[in-house]
């Protein structure tokens, strides 16, 4: 066998694996997005949305407060986290530029990205519940903040070096200061990737469910008070998927199926405004 034949039998073994792979990943991915499908959309109804949860047992109810719940963490989660990231993010990409901190707080970043959710709950829980005494919303929310910052500071970060120095200079030459540069020049030219950075934190969160049962926990029943338990979709599709009741299943079915839907709206909408920003060059 000559050189030339070897090389492209390797090469079509390793594409050969490597489809192989593809489509194993693409199986369970597919299977489990059509079996969500397929038992969420039964259980999908006005009651679901509008009606709190029915006593343990009894059929019918909804998830009311669930979805309540978490649309107001997800709400002051974002509230918290975008502005420290973004913030975060300027300081990296304009003040400190080419210094030492720069590398190591991105670096830092890099690893909270990948840091368990369990550990950023428990670490909240030990610092607002437990010296509280119980459960709270505040505390799932600046949960969730936490696993937003360095997505969206990273984000930020990359964006703002995008943009060319030459648009600030000529900003200077005209006598405007730094801050009026980077809030009217900079941020101009990278807003559609700071908002896509947003978007996609914001789905890296909507699925989170480890963090906020040791801080927002579950509440059975409909409030605004985030001084106290908040009920969120992602812990009761955990504790009502655990139930022993049917009704319980199809519900938990449903919100997940609802999750989905989300997560992939926010990541669609991601994609598109950054083909609308910068065309084909997006990938």
């Amino acid at each position: 066998m000559t050189v030339e034949s070897r090389r492209r039998l390797m090469n079509n073994i390793a594409l050969a694996l490597s489809s192989l792979a593809a489509l194993t990943g693409l199986f369970w991915l597919v299977f489990i997005l059509l079996d969500v499908l397929i038992n969420g959309i039964r259980g999908i109804n006005l009651s679901l949305f509008l009606e709190d949860p029915a006593p343990p047992g009894i059929q019918g109810g909804g998830l009311r407060n669930a979805f309540v719940g978490q649309l107001m963490i997800t709400l002051f989660a974002t509230l918290i986290g975008v502005p420290l990231g973004v913030l975060g993010g300027t300081f990296l990409a304009e003040y400190a530029r080419g210094r030492r901190i720069s590398r190591v707080i991105s670096i830092v970043s890099d690893i909270m990205v990948s840091v368990p959710s369990i550990v950023v709950g428990t670490f909240v829980y030990a610092l607002m519940v437990k010296p509280l005494g119980h459960f709270n919303g505040w505390a799932g929310a600046v949960a969730l903040a936490i696993i937003m910052i360095p997505v969206v500071l990273r984000t930020t970060e990359d964006m703002l070096g995008m943009v060319p120095w030459t648009l600030r200079e000529a900003a200077f030459a005209l006598g405007a200061p730094y801050y009026k540069v980077i809030l009217q020049v900079v941020y101009r030219g990278a807003s559609t990737g700071i908002l896509t950075g947003v978007l996609l934190s914001i789905a890296r969160v909507a699925g989170e469910t480890a963090p906020l049962l040791f801080t927002s926990f579950n509440n059975s029943f409909f409030t605004w008070n985030m001084n106290e338990p908040v009920s969120s979709l992602t812990v009761t599709i955990f504790q009502y998927a655990m139930g022993p009741y049917e009704d319980w299943h199809t519900q938990a079915w449903a919100a997940s199926l609802i999750i989905t839907l989300f997560v992939l709206f926010i990541t669609i909408l991601g994609r598109l405004i950054l083909k609308w920003r910068f065309g084909g060059s997006a990938r």
